[in-house]
Protein backbone atom coordinates (compact mmCIF):
# COMPACT_ATOMS: atom_id res chain seq x y z
CA UNK A 1 0.00 0.00 0.00
CA UNK A 2 2.66 2.41 0.63
CA UNK A 3 4.42 1.66 -2.39
CA UNK A 4 1.13 2.20 -4.34
CA UNK A 5 0.85 5.41 -2.60
CA UNK A 6 4.29 6.68 -2.83
CA UNK A 7 4.07 5.72 -7.01
CA UNK A 8 0.73 7.90 -7.27
CA UNK A 9 2.05 10.89 -5.20
CA UNK A 10 5.05 10.70 -7.30
CA UNK A 11 2.75 10.89 -10.61
CA UNK A 12 0.83 14.07 -9.16
CA UNK A 13 4.03 15.76 -7.67
CA UNK A 14 5.81 15.67 -11.32
CA UNK A 15 2.57 16.26 -13.66
CA UNK A 16 3.32 20.28 -13.44
CA UNK A 17 6.58 19.36 -14.53
CA UNK A 18 5.55 17.35 -17.31
CA UNK A 19 2.86 18.98 -18.63
CA UNK A 20 5.28 22.57 -18.84
CA UNK A 21 7.59 20.30 -21.09
CA UNK A 22 4.95 18.88 -23.04
CA UNK A 23 5.68 22.00 -24.94
CA UNK A 24 8.58 21.53 -27.25
CA UNK A 25 9.43 25.30 -26.98
CA UNK A 26 9.88 25.00 -23.41
CA UNK A 27 11.64 21.54 -24.01
CA UNK A 28 13.89 23.91 -26.72
CA UNK A 29 14.36 26.77 -24.16
CA UNK A 30 15.52 24.49 -21.45
CA UNK A 31 18.31 22.75 -23.86
CA UNK A 32 19.22 26.49 -24.60
CA UNK A 33 20.40 27.04 -20.86
CA UNK A 34 21.68 24.27 -20.73
CA UNK A 35 23.82 24.22 -23.91
CA UNK A 36 24.46 28.24 -24.38
CA UNK A 37 27.31 27.87 -26.81
CA UNK A 38 24.55 25.88 -29.71
CA UNK A 39 22.92 29.05 -31.10
CA UNK A 40 21.57 27.48 -34.28
CA UNK A 41 18.92 24.95 -32.66
CA UNK A 42 15.46 25.26 -33.41
CA UNK A 43 12.49 23.45 -32.12
CA UNK A 44 11.98 21.41 -35.39
CA UNK A 45 15.98 19.49 -34.14
CA UNK A 46 14.33 18.91 -30.79
CA UNK A 47 12.48 15.26 -30.65
CA UNK A 48 10.49 14.69 -27.74
CA UNK A 49 11.38 11.06 -26.59
CA UNK A 50 9.62 10.66 -23.40
CA UNK A 51 8.46 7.45 -21.76
CA UNK A 52 4.55 7.10 -21.55
CA UNK A 53 3.15 5.17 -18.74
CA UNK A 54 0.24 2.54 -19.62
CA UNK A 55 0.35 0.74 -16.83
CA UNK A 56 1.09 1.26 -13.16
CA UNK A 57 4.08 -1.30 -13.49
CA UNK A 58 5.43 -0.17 -16.48
CA UNK A 59 8.76 2.05 -16.82
CA UNK A 60 7.84 5.85 -17.77
CA UNK A 61 10.32 8.94 -17.27
CA UNK A 62 9.63 12.80 -16.66
CA UNK A 63 11.13 14.13 -19.95
CA UNK A 64 13.12 12.45 -22.27
CA UNK A 65 14.65 14.35 -25.94
CA UNK A 66 16.59 14.47 -28.62
CA UNK A 67 18.76 16.89 -30.00
CA UNK A 68 19.88 16.57 -33.52
CA UNK A 69 21.00 13.01 -32.80
CA UNK A 70 23.55 14.80 -31.04
CA UNK A 71 22.57 14.42 -27.39
CA UNK A 72 19.59 12.23 -26.06
CA UNK A 73 18.88 14.20 -22.48
CA UNK A 74 16.80 12.51 -19.72
CA UNK A 75 15.63 14.94 -17.17
CA UNK A 76 13.74 13.80 -13.65
CA UNK A 77 11.96 16.08 -11.24
CA UNK A 78 12.88 15.12 -7.95
CA UNK A 79 10.93 16.69 -4.91
CA UNK A 80 12.37 14.44 -1.90
CA UNK A 81 16.05 12.87 -2.59
CA UNK A 82 16.30 9.38 -4.09
CA UNK A 83 19.84 7.71 -4.14
CA UNK A 84 18.40 5.11 -6.43
CA UNK A 85 18.55 7.99 -8.92
CA UNK A 86 21.65 6.79 -10.96
CA UNK A 87 20.02 3.31 -11.25
CA UNK A 88 16.37 4.75 -12.66
CA UNK A 89 18.40 6.77 -15.28
CA UNK A 90 20.02 3.59 -16.35
CA UNK A 91 17.37 1.64 -17.09
CA UNK A 92 15.15 5.16 -19.16
CA UNK A 93 18.72 5.53 -21.11
CA UNK A 94 18.46 1.95 -21.91
CA UNK A 95 14.79 1.87 -22.66
CA UNK A 96 15.76 5.13 -24.80
CA UNK A 97 18.43 3.18 -26.93
CA UNK A 98 16.51 0.50 -27.52
CA UNK A 99 13.61 2.97 -29.18
CA UNK A 100 16.19 4.65 -30.68
CA UNK A 101 17.47 2.18 -32.50
CA UNK A 102 14.20 1.08 -33.89
CA UNK A 103 13.40 4.25 -35.10
CA UNK A 104 16.53 4.62 -37.22
CA UNK A 105 16.49 1.16 -38.07
CA UNK A 106 19.83 0.16 -36.68
CA UNK A 107 20.63 -2.96 -34.33
CA UNK A 108 22.94 -3.63 -31.38
CA UNK A 109 23.55 -7.12 -33.13
CA UNK A 110 24.96 -5.51 -36.67
CA UNK A 111 28.60 -6.14 -37.45
CA UNK A 112 29.36 -2.10 -37.55
CA UNK A 113 28.81 0.11 -34.71
CA UNK A 114 25.84 1.58 -34.21
CA UNK A 115 25.55 5.06 -33.92
CA UNK A 116 24.01 6.83 -31.23
CA UNK A 117 23.38 10.42 -29.51
CA UNK A 118 25.67 11.08 -26.53
CA UNK A 119 23.43 11.40 -23.07
CA UNK A 120 23.46 13.77 -20.43
CA UNK A 121 21.10 13.31 -17.39
CA UNK A 122 19.80 15.73 -14.89
CA UNK A 123 17.92 16.11 -12.05
CA UNK A 124 15.79 19.12 -11.10
CA UNK A 125 15.73 18.70 -7.42
CA UNK A 126 13.28 21.03 -5.62
CA UNK A 127 13.42 19.55 -1.91
CA UNK A 128 15.48 20.70 1.19
CA UNK A 129 17.70 18.03 1.87
CA UNK A 130 21.11 18.83 0.92
CA UNK A 131 22.35 17.04 -2.37
CA UNK A 132 25.53 16.66 -4.36
CA UNK A 133 26.32 18.93 -7.60
CA UNK A 134 26.83 15.37 -9.52
CA UNK A 135 25.66 11.69 -8.89
CA UNK A 136 27.61 8.54 -10.06
CA UNK A 137 26.32 5.56 -10.68
CA UNK A 138 29.32 3.43 -9.33
CA UNK A 139 30.13 5.88 -6.42
CA UNK A 140 27.10 5.12 -5.13
CA UNK A 141 26.29 1.56 -5.69
CA UNK A 142 30.44 0.31 -5.73
CA UNK A 143 32.19 3.15 -3.76
CA UNK A 144 33.58 3.92 -7.41
CA UNK A 145 34.58 -0.06 -8.14
CA UNK A 146 32.50 -0.58 -11.13
CA UNK A 147 32.85 -1.67 -14.73
CA UNK A 148 29.66 0.60 -15.53
CA UNK A 149 29.63 4.38 -14.86
CA UNK A 150 26.98 6.52 -15.26
CA UNK A 151 26.68 10.04 -14.34
CA UNK A 152 23.49 12.52 -13.13
CA UNK A 153 23.76 16.28 -12.57
CA UNK A 154 21.88 17.92 -10.06
CA UNK A 155 20.04 21.22 -10.68
CA UNK A 156 19.09 22.54 -7.56
CA UNK A 157 18.35 26.52 -8.04
CA UNK A 158 15.75 28.52 -8.11
CA UNK A 159 16.50 31.27 -10.27
CA UNK A 160 14.93 32.76 -13.90
CA UNK A 161 16.13 29.73 -16.38
CA UNK A 162 13.10 27.42 -16.99
CA UNK A 163 14.40 24.59 -14.72
CA UNK A 164 15.13 27.04 -12.21
CA UNK A 165 11.68 28.35 -11.88
CA UNK A 166 9.94 25.50 -11.90
CA UNK A 167 11.87 25.07 -8.16
CA UNK A 168 10.81 28.06 -7.53
CA UNK A 169 7.68 27.48 -7.91
CA UNK A 170 7.66 23.99 -5.99
CA UNK A 171 9.23 26.05 -2.98
CA UNK A 172 6.48 28.30 -2.97
CA UNK A 173 3.84 25.52 -2.85
CA UNK A 174 5.59 24.01 -0.15
CA UNK A 175 5.40 27.34 1.71
CA UNK A 176 2.00 27.67 1.16
CA UNK A 177 1.10 24.50 1.84
CA UNK A 178 2.32 24.98 5.49
CA UNK A 179 -0.43 28.29 5.66
CA UNK A 180 -3.46 26.64 4.16
CA UNK A 181 -5.95 24.20 4.60
CA UNK A 182 -8.08 24.29 1.69
CA UNK A 183 -6.49 23.07 -1.82
CA UNK A 184 -8.37 25.15 -3.60
CA UNK A 185 -6.50 28.61 -1.93
CA UNK A 186 -3.03 27.08 -1.37
CA UNK A 187 -3.01 26.24 -5.18
CA UNK A 188 -4.80 29.66 -5.86
CA UNK A 189 -2.14 31.39 -4.12
CA UNK A 190 1.22 29.68 -4.93
CA UNK A 191 0.38 30.71 -9.16
CA UNK A 192 -0.23 34.70 -7.61
CA UNK A 193 3.14 34.13 -5.86
CA UNK A 194 4.76 32.67 -8.19
CA UNK A 195 3.12 34.81 -11.18
CA UNK A 196 4.46 37.82 -8.72
CA UNK A 197 8.04 36.43 -8.82
CA UNK A 198 8.16 35.87 -12.53
CA UNK A 199 7.69 32.48 -12.16
CA UNK A 200 6.54 30.33 -15.06
CA UNK A 201 3.82 33.32 -15.70
CA UNK A 202 3.21 32.70 -19.03
CA UNK A 203 2.18 28.71 -18.05
CA UNK A 204 0.84 29.49 -15.14
CA UNK A 205 -1.61 32.17 -16.98
CA UNK A 206 -2.79 30.09 -19.84
CA UNK A 207 -2.79 26.36 -17.87
CA UNK A 208 -4.52 28.01 -14.48
CA UNK A 209 -7.17 25.90 -14.15
CA UNK A 210 -5.26 22.49 -15.07
CA UNK A 211 -2.61 23.80 -12.51
CA UNK A 212 -5.11 24.64 -9.63
CA UNK A 213 -6.86 20.66 -10.62
CA UNK A 214 -3.37 19.11 -10.28
CA UNK A 215 -1.88 20.52 -7.32
CA UNK A 216 -5.40 20.09 -5.47
CA UNK A 217 -4.77 16.49 -6.32
CA UNK A 218 -1.65 16.86 -4.97
CA UNK A 219 -2.69 18.83 -1.60
CA UNK A 220 -5.55 15.79 -1.03
CA UNK A 221 -3.37 13.34 -1.52
CA UNK A 222 -0.35 14.57 0.87
CA UNK A 223 -3.03 15.09 3.47
CA UNK A 224 -4.88 11.94 3.11
CA UNK A 225 -1.43 10.45 3.52
CA UNK A 226 -0.47 12.55 6.74
CA UNK A 227 -3.52 11.31 8.22
CA UNK A 228 -2.82 7.51 7.34
CA UNK A 229 0.67 8.16 8.97
CA UNK A 230 -0.61 9.71 11.79
CA UNK A 231 -2.98 6.62 12.39
CA UNK A 232 -0.40 4.15 11.77
CA UNK A 233 1.99 5.93 14.37
CA UNK A 234 -1.14 5.98 17.12
CA UNK A 235 -1.63 1.94 16.18
CA UNK A 236 1.76 1.26 16.70
CA UNK A 237 1.42 3.41 19.72
CA UNK A 238 -1.51 1.39 20.89
CA UNK A 239 -0.02 -1.73 20.05
CA UNK A 240 3.02 -1.87 21.86
CA UNK A 241 1.32 -0.55 25.02
CA UNK A 242 -0.64 -3.67 24.59
CA UNK A 243 2.40 -5.81 24.52
CA UNK A 244 4.12 -4.20 27.05
CA UNK A 245 0.55 -5.04 29.66
CA UNK A 246 1.17 -8.33 28.27
CA UNK A 247 4.60 -8.41 28.97
CA UNK A 248 4.28 -7.25 32.56
CA UNK A 249 1.55 -10.03 33.24
CA UNK A 250 3.41 -12.78 31.99
CA UNK A 251 6.67 -11.38 34.10
CA UNK A 252 4.14 -11.04 37.24
CA UNK A 253 2.48 -14.50 36.18
CA UNK A 254 6.53 -15.98 35.88
CA UNK A 255 7.53 -14.88 39.56
CA UNK A 256 4.63 -16.18 41.24
CA UNK A 257 5.19 -19.52 39.46
CA UNK A 258 8.88 -19.29 41.08
CA UNK A 259 6.84 -18.61 45.06
CA UNK A 260 4.59 -21.53 44.21
CA UNK A 261 0.99 -19.67 43.36
CA UNK A 262 -1.19 -22.77 41.70
CA UNK A 263 -2.17 -21.80 37.93
CA UNK A 264 -5.36 -21.21 39.41
CA UNK A 265 -4.61 -18.51 42.38
CA UNK A 266 -2.20 -16.95 39.57
CA UNK A 267 -5.38 -16.63 36.95
CA UNK A 268 -7.75 -14.96 39.99
CA UNK A 269 -5.19 -12.82 40.87
CA UNK A 270 -4.44 -11.04 37.63
CA UNK A 271 -7.86 -11.71 36.14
Amino acid sequence: MQEETSRTNRKSKDSVFVNLFENAENVLRLYKELHPEDTQVTVEDIQIQTIKSVLVNTLYNDLGFIVKDRFVMLVEAQSAWNPNMPLRMLFYLAETYRRYLADTVQSEHSSTRVKIPKPELYVVYSGEQKCPETVSFSENFFNGDSPVELKVRVLNEADMTIYGQYIGFCKVFNEQRKIYQDSIMCAKETIRICIEKGYLVSYLQEHEKEVVDMMSELFDEEYQRAAYNRASQKDAIEKGKAEGKIEERQSIAEKMRAKGYSEQEIAELLS
